[in-house]
């Protein structure tokens, strides 16, 4: 164990953080070498004693549903008996929930407590090579991994920030690797094609380690081959080696969900329930039934059945078609490219029904705005534009104007402020109507917290 320079508080280890520079914030910046450099985030490991390394892991890309997956696949192990660490982002209202083992968030005295630990490395490159200094999303990145070294993980679920190649998360050496539905997103980073961006994504693919990946466009399946046979790794795709055989509607409890039978290569899973919505949650349990399939043929784990049945009858995944209230129906979504506002669409129209749909939204500029709102305004009978404080946030009096030439929307609002905001779709809302929030993890993260500080 390194030297460890202890913080005061958890504010003051905080805003020790958050001097790094935080491309999760900002929209104009070159991807590139230079600026995403593995060797920059192998520097600060090595600087706490590699701790990355010989860690058992499952490493996820993709566009869309990587989250999700991550979030199935981590309840799976854990109901198998396995100590397992979950890193994801972003955060919705706390930056812990990025780090958990076993469900648990890490506390906020152990991330004071291992920041100090890498703060002796950060403070000197700050102080004597500004260009090394490691980013906030390696700080957070490697603060996982030292904390799944601390507390001895059996494995870990690591899902990728962006991309796959330049990420952070690349340094790690994985059982098997995850590709999840690749769409178009940050393509003024990826690249303006999905065989660009396939490209990336599939950065994450280790000589000779199995690959799990989703159904996916031509385009992008061609580049997961190409690399999977240049680096000798075992393909596996849903829809050829890893099949959804049939699936229903089904709410269980106080849970709307899915029923399913499921074929993986080794095993047949029957009468399935996941309390997710929509068909592409569907998707991405199978794909992890396929991934825990490859851990157990590399003898990590023992699968049973009925532990991997009553594991995903837990699974809760935050503002992905989350209901969090019942009268009014209130969702919150995340989605935040076209094909994951499609996913919300058809989710809200397979399983609600309500009389009017009221949408809150808030979109960073860097996305698609247009083919975003082509999907979801003209479904809307009130429109409610926003902005969270994050720096990327599109101006909402902008997207107000954009949805105007698209629909004919009666009710069609702005508010800067995002409690305002719910407010205002609380008091149009009657009781047989549904509110959705979606458009930006910052916006629903926001109401989440003010959801939760009125309960």
């Amino acid at each position: 164990m390194g030297i460890t320079t202890n913080f005061s508080s958890y504010q003051e280890a905080t805003t020790f953080l958050f001097q790094a520079v935080d491309f999760e914030k900002l929209t104009k910046y070159k991807y590139d070498i230079p600026n995403f450099n593995l060797d920059r985030m192998e520097r600060l490991l090595a600087s706490v004693g590699n701790p990355h390394k010989g860690l058992k892991a499952v490493h996820i890309a993709g566009t869309k549903g990587k989250g999700s997956t991550a979030i199935i696949i981590a309840s799976i192990l854990k109901e198998l008996g396995l100590c397992t660490g979950l890193f994801t982002s972003p955060h919705l209202v706390h930056l812990e929930e990025r780090i958990c083992i076993n469900g648990e968030i890490i506390s906020r005295d152990e991330v004071c407590r291992l920041l100090g630990e890498l703060r002796p490395y950060i403070e000197e490159e700050r102080r004597f090579n500004q260009k090394l200094s490691p980013t906030f999303f390696e700080i957070i990145t490697a603060l996982a991994f030292l904390y799944f070294k601390r507390k001895n993980v059996d494995i870990a679920v690591l899902e990728v920030g962006m991309g796959g190649r330049l990420d952070s998360t690349n340094v790690v050496h994985p059982n098997v690797s995850v590709i999840t539905n690749i769409g178009f997103d940050h393509t003024d980073k990826l690249g303006t094609t999905l065989s660009q961006i396939a490209f990336e994504k599939a950065g994450i693919i280790k000589e000779g380690i199995p690959v799990v990946s989703s159904e996916q466009h031509p385009e992008a399946m061609t580049v997961i081959e190409k690399t999977c046979k240049e680096r000798n790794s075992e393909l596996l795709i849903l829809g050829r080696d890893i099949k959804i055989l049939n699936s229903s509607p089904l709410t269980m409890g106080a849970f709307n969900g899915i029923k399913c039978n499921i074929k993986t290569h080794t095993h047949s899973y029957k009468n399935l329930f996941l309390p997710l919505l929509g068909e592409h949650q569907l998707s991405n349990c199978a794909v992890a039934l396929g991934a825990i399939d490859v851990l157990s043929e590399q003898g990590l784990i023992k699968i049973h059945e009925g532990c991997v049945r009553h594991a995903l009858t837990t699974v809760r995944c935050l503002a992905r078609v989350e209901v969090v209230s019942r009268k009014p129906l209130i969702i919150l979504d995340a989605a935040h490219t076209v094909e994951s506002i499609k996913a919300l669409k058809q989710a809200l129209q397979s399983n609600f029904k309500f009389n009017k749909l009221i949408v809150l939204m808030g979109i960073s500029k860097d996305k698609d705005i247009n083919g975003i709102l082509a999907e979801i305004v003209p479904l809307a009978d009130s429109i409610i534009f926003t902005s969270s404080d994050s720096p990327r946030a599109a101006n909402p009096h902008e997207l107000a104007e954009k949805a105007k030439v698209l629909s004919n929307v009666k009710h069609l609002i702005v508010f800067n402020n995002i409690e305002d905001a719910f407010n205002e779709a609380k008091r149009l809302a009657r009781e047989d109507d549904l509110i959705c929030i979606t458009g930006s993890f910052y916006v629903a993260g926001k109401v989440k917290e003010i959801m939760d500080k009125c309960n």
